[in-house]
Parts: structure tokens; sequence; C-alpha cells
């Protein structure tokens, strides 16, 4: 583990709080005494306002974390909030990592130097659209196991996990003066098992009572010992902060999630307008919240196999900064403005809650009083006019009138001057970057094809096995194979292949090494499903032999995991070809191999690379499935030498699906699959799409501390068969001045 290498602290704690929230550098480096009243998480007795964003540490990486959190405090954050993610910390039963991008305790000290506090919010069942909810895998075969629930195995593990990342990030624990001012049990929790939700209380109450912070539960139960909190779009006009105040009048509000979704493959972009997430902050505060939190503001990237089920690797690219780490105009700025502000007047915020008063508005002949228009009005200083009406209209405040825009809070000080308003965008300019190319020119490639048959070790059985079985989740990869003798029904141009798979699962099916045919579901769901395809059996003689292939390519485990809930993948039942079982055959079984020959030999790294035989001639790998590429480029066309703030992207285009390399580091899933706009408006807090009948996804984030000057070594692995790899390229996206 990283030391806390601390500044001395130089500024008394009450020294600006009457001007400005208390930051992590009022209190840096001596012990302070972190709780909470009706009103406020409080600082060493002090009510504090907590403007937070949630940046997830291995969505990003080491080399961008300190970039990330200047820009944080820059836009107004005070607040770091993560999820810790299991599956990446133990990826094999009892042996914890913390290196690379699962390096939290210099996430932690980044923050700290910062200058921001942090939420870490240890679940350990985080959701997140991350893969199997942040679970490893291999709980899967801990016997008698129920995920989330009373269940002996359950806690067990759960217990030891948390526990032991307590310890990990004991020096930077406010009690050592450290930035982590509070902490989460759970996630999400909507089951009915009250046993376990007072099992989590009471491991708060004593086991995790030595961390001296408060600690949370979001978005459902909520034991005793900790503060529920609110994860929505709008947590005033969707009542939270009513019933809130009623069930809980002695605990502070919370806004844990202000959602800024995520994006399925083969849907088109969809977006959450400025103003609705500009008006759901305002209201907040407004309403007498004391901490927002956005989710996310920053997505980054779900590089490796860390995705959750049909999720795009660009994840929640929407919010105030994309996952390539540039701003997202105008949302950055907008809420950047609104974010001072508050900071500005958090003494007047903080000292009570707000009075509520109805306003008249103008219903075309008088004056009439509703139920979706107020002024949430903070002594005399602040006053919030807000109209949550889905039309524009005008308000009457003051003998004052206010023309208010569709759901939309203007603030103004006591005299009426104007000082935000949540509709208002003018001046900030929002086509704020330009794309240049970093490499002039095709990329020299050279190609290498998966062999039908290698020397990997296989597993036998008489039936096709569920794949997490053999993989653990180690790979995304599972070739099932077997021998099978084709009859004349079979042998025919339209013969069906049916089977038993999950939803979020490709299957690909090959007869003696020859391409027959692809299965997808891209689900945003876990489920089992039976499907088929058509596949031309016509040019394979019958009454021969032939070796039949599938690989399994698992496309995400989903996130959400719940009581007695296992994700499966795979073949999880029966296949048939031409209507013939191919299960419970002893004289052809079946064979299973774990991953790639590529995968088993890092064919992706320098030292890997040479352990096959590439050929130059790359062009006849061009539309042939499970075919790597690879070449080098050279950073000679960089505009901006900060990579951070313009980053560099890989453009797929020209790629089909698969995996992309850059120096050995995964970059995640590409598929150029197209994004198809829906008739209706897109799900939860998102208001339109954008980029209809594009893919979903062109252009992959490469992180400037996988990146050379020269010699970087680009890997692709395209299951599909890439349609023109000359067609890909390598760009800097520019900030523009």
């Amino acid at each position: 583990m990283h030391s806390l290498l601390f500044l001395t602290a130089c500024l008394s704690l009450f020294s600006c709080v009457c001007t400005s929230p208390i930051t992590y550098e009022n209190v840096r480096g001596t012990p302070y005494k972190v709780s909470y009243d009706n009103r406020a998480i409080t600082i060493n007795g002090a009510r504090t306002m907590l403007i937070a964003g949630a940046i997830h540490y291995p969505r990003s990486t080491p080399g961008m974390w300190p970039y990330i959190m200047k820009m944080a405090k820059n836009q107004g954050l005070n607040t770091v909030q993560t999820y810790v993610f299991w599956n990446i910390h133990e990826q094999k039963p009892g042996v914890l990592d913390f290196s690379g991008r699962a390096n939290l305790s210099k996430f932690l000290q980044d923050a700290a130097d910062a200058g921001l506090f942090v939420n870490l919010r240890i679940g350990p069942y985080v959701c997140a659209e991350w893969n199997n909810g942040g679970l490893p895998a291999w709980l899967n075969q801990v016997p008698n196991i129920s995920f989330r629930s009373h269940n002996e195995a359950w806690e067990s593990a759960m217990r030891k996990f948390v526990l032991s990342i307590i310890d990990y990030v004991n020096p930077y624990l406010a009690k050592n003066g450290g930035p982590i001012i509070l902490a989460q049990i759970e996630n999400e929790y909507g089951g009915d098992d009250q046993e376990y939700v007072n099992w989590c209380g009471s491991l708060v109450t004593n086991e995790l009572s030595s961390t001296q912070i408060p600690w949370i539960m979001c978005n459902g139960h909520a034991a005793n010992s900790t503060i529920e909190t609110c994860n929505s779009c709008n947590c005033l006009d969707d009542g939270w902060i009513d019933r809130h105040r009623h069930d809980f009048p002695d605990k502070p509000m919370l806004f844990t999630e202000n959602e800024g979704w995520f994006q399925p493959w083969g849907e088109a972009v969809a977006i959450r307008t400025t103003t609705d997430v500009a008006y759901s902050v305002a209201e907040w505060f407004a309403g007498g919240g004391s901490y927002h939190s956005y989710y996310m503001w920053h997505g980054g990237n779900n590089y490796g196999r860390t995705a959750g089920s049909g999720i795009t690797t660009m994840y929640a690219d929407d919010v105030l900064l994309h996952a390539d780490g540039t701003p997202n105009e105008p949302k950055y700025t907008q809420l950047s403005r609104l974010q001072h502000l508050i900071a500005d007047h958090a003494e007047v915020l903080l000292r009570d809650y707000s009075s509520r008063t109805p306003l008249p508005y103008w219903d075309g002949a008088k004056w009439s009083t509703g139920t979706q228009q107020f002024v949430y009005s903070y002594s005399s200083a602040l006053h919030f006019v807000g109209n949550q009406f889905d039309n524009p209209l005008s308000v009457l405040f003051r003998n004052q009138n206010i023309s208010m825009a569709a759901q939309s809070v203007r603030i103004f000080d006591n005299d009426l001057n104007l000082l935000w308003d949540s509709a208002n965008t003018s001046g900030i300019a929002s086509d704020n970057t330009e794309f240049f190319p970093v490499v002039i020119g095709p990329l020299s490639w050279k190609t290498w094809s998966e062999p039908a048959e290698s020397n990997l070790p296989v597993l036998t059985s008489p039936n096709p096995i569920e794949q997490l079985k053999i993989t653990n989740d180690e790979t995304i990869y599972l070739w099932y194979r077997r021998n099978i003798t084709l009859t004349p029904l079979q042998a025919q141009a339209n013969t069906i292949i049916k089977f038993d798979t999950r939803k979020s699962n490709a299957l690909l099916f090959f007869l003696n090494g020859e391409f027959l045919g692809e299965f997808d579901n891209h689900d945003h769901n876990q489920g089992g499903l039976t499907a088929t395809i058509a596949v031309d059996l016509s040019t394979f003689k019958p009454n021969q032999q032939y070796l039949f292939e599938i690989l399994s390519v698992s496309l995400g485990l989903d996130n959400g995991v719940w009581e007695n809930n296992f994700e499966y993948k795979g073949i999880v039942g029966n296949v048939w070809l031409g209507g013939q079982s191919l299960i419970n055959d002893t004289n052809n079984p079946w064979e299973h191999q774990k991953g790639l020959v590529g995968e088993y030999f890092q064919i992706y790294t320098e030292q890997g690379s040479s352990k096959v035989d590439w050929s130059t001639q790359w062009t006849k790998g061009i539309d042939k499935p499970i075919t790597w590429f690879q070449a080098r480029f050279d950073l000679d066309h960089i505009v901006r030498e900060d990579t951070n703030a313009n980053p560099v992207l890989l453009d797929a285009q020209g790629l089909n699906r698969g995996h992309a390399f850059i120096n050995g580091n995964d970059l995640g899933l590409y598929w150029l699959i197209q994004g198809v706009c829906q008739d209706k408006t897109p799900c939860c807090c998102q208001h339109a799409q954008i980029n209809c009948m594009q893919p979903t996804q062109r252009y992959y984030h490469i992180p400037s501390d996988w990146l050379m000057p020269k010699n970087n070594l680009i890997t692709i692995f395209d299951d599909l068969g890439a349609h023109s790899p000359g067609s890909v390229g390598l760009v800097q996206r520019v900030v523009l001045p």
C-alpha cells in the first residue's frame, strides 16, 4: 500500500466556512471528526455542503487520475465518489490485487492531492453496469451461496472482503487525516430479506464502527445505523425529499446518483439534455439537499472485459466529462456555474431548510395558483424560483412577472438580481472539439488466424458444459468441439442449428474450420433462450465425419445479481443440428477449450508477438473470422502534447467486433454494430437519441499512460472478420480554445 503523503494543514477549519463549503484542504493532514445532523454531513461539527461526482478508478488509469481530479475540482466539486470493485481486486480467491487500474490507494491519494473528499461505496455488490455487478465469478462455485441475502456463505465472503478493504484504506480515513468521509454498505437493495438488511446494519454498528464515519445505503432498504440516500433523475419531483423528511427527520438528504445512464450496444446514442440535469440539481439544493453526486461525473471506459451485459465500452459518455476525458459542453460549464454559486452560499443554505411558497402563474387570462410553481427561499438571501410544468409560462414573485422555461429553475438574490438560470446556456460553445489524424495513411498490418486445432488443454464431456464453470470469466471465449457424421437431411442448403444459450452471448459456428454463421444477443439483461440459425451445409458430403465447432463469446455478465440468482454463459443445454440432438453421445464427446491460442501466447504483447507466424499479406485476413491483425505506429502528428486533456482514440471504422490492444493493454470490446433509434423516448433520464443508424460506438479511448512516442504495438482480434482493416485509424480529439 502506498503511504499517504499529507501536506501540513495551514488553514484552520473555520477560516472559510462562511463563504464556501469546507474542502479537504481545510482539514488535510490532521485527524478530524465526521458526523451528521438533520441538515447535513458535519466536519468537526460544521455543516458541510458536499458537491460530488462519481469517478470509477478502474474505468480510467493511474496516469489519468490527476487530470480528472483537477478537472473535477475546477468544475466545482469538493467530493469524489467511487465504488469498490471486488472482481478486479480478488480475481482469484484469497489473492488481493491493488495494481494498475486497481490501485485504489493511488486513486485516494490523487483525490487528496487535489483537495477532494471521498465517498467510498464498498458494496461489495455495486451494479454499476459492471461485469457481474462487481462480484467475482468464482463466487458461483462457493457451496450453498445465495447472493445478497441472510446466507452464511454470502455474508462470510462479503464480510471478509469489506473488512479487507477497510484495513487497506485505513490511512485514508478522516480519523487519520485522510479524505474518506463517507462509506456505503450494499447497493440499491430492493429485496425483502430484512434479516440481511439488519445484518448489514450490525456490521456497520460493530466491526465497521472503527471507521468513525457515517455509512449510507442507497435507493432501497436502509438499516437503522445507515443513512438512506436517493438515486434518481430528480429527487424532488419524484417525491423522495418529502418522503425522506417525513420518515427520517433526524437524517440529512443525500443524492448519491443523479443519473447520467449508460449506452447499450445496437441502440443509437442517447442523451440527457443539459437543461434537465441543471433543473434537477438546482431543485435538489432548493429543496434542502446537502449532498449531490452526479452518476457519473466522468464515466470513463469499460477496458478489458469489465462491461456488464450488452453495455458499450464507453460508459455514461453523455455526462459532464466525456468518457475520453474531454468536457461535455454545455453541461460542464453550465453546472460549474451552479456549483460555484451553491458553494459561495453554502453557509446560508445550510443554516436551515428553505421555505416553500406556491407562486401564481399566468393561465392566459388571469393569475392562478397552481401546484407546480414554487419559490424556495433561504432566509432573505437566496430564492429558487421553479416551474415543474412541462411548458413555459410566467410566474409572479414579489410583484415581478418572471418568464419561466418548461421545467426550469431561476436563482435570484434578495434584490431579485438573476444569478443563474437552468434553461439558459447561451454563450457556452457546445461544438468544442475537433478530430485530427495521428497516423497519416493506412497502417502496415500483418495477420494471423486462430488454428482449428491446438495443443491447449481441453475438458471432455458427453454434454456441453456451461461456460463459466470452465473459464471462471478469466476469458470471454470458450470453444465447444465434437465430431459429427452428417446425414443426407443435414447436408442441405438450409439446415437449422438450434441451441440453448444465454442473453448477451454470441456463438460462432464452424464445420471443419469453415465458418457457417453467427448468432448474437446483445440485450442488457440475463436469462436463458433457445435460438436458431440457418446454415448452408450443401457443400459437405453426407455420411462423412466432420469437426463441428462453436466459439462462445460472452458479451458481459449481467450486473443484476440477487438472491438465489446465478449468471451463466455459453451452451446451457442442448444443441440440435438438422433436428438431431448432439448431447449424450459417448462416442462423440464434446471437447472444451478455454480461451484463444492468441490469448494463451499473449500475442498482443511484445514478448508474445513472436510466438506465432504472422503473414504480411494481411489482405488475406479480410472478412476472415477469428483473425488477428498487428501493426506499429508512432505519435508523429500529435497536435497537443497533453493527451489526457486531448485524448488519442482508435477509429475502429473498417472493423467488425472484437478486442483491440495497445502495447498489451486491452481497450475493451469494439463493435461497429449500427445504433437504431427508437420510436419512443429513450429509457429513464434520457430525452433523445443521436447518430441514428451509425455505429453505436466508433471511437475507443487510448489512455495516455498506455502510449509511447514511438513504436506503439496495436493488435486487433476480430471474431466476426474485419471488412476493411486499412480504414482503421488513430486520431486525437483536441479541445478547442
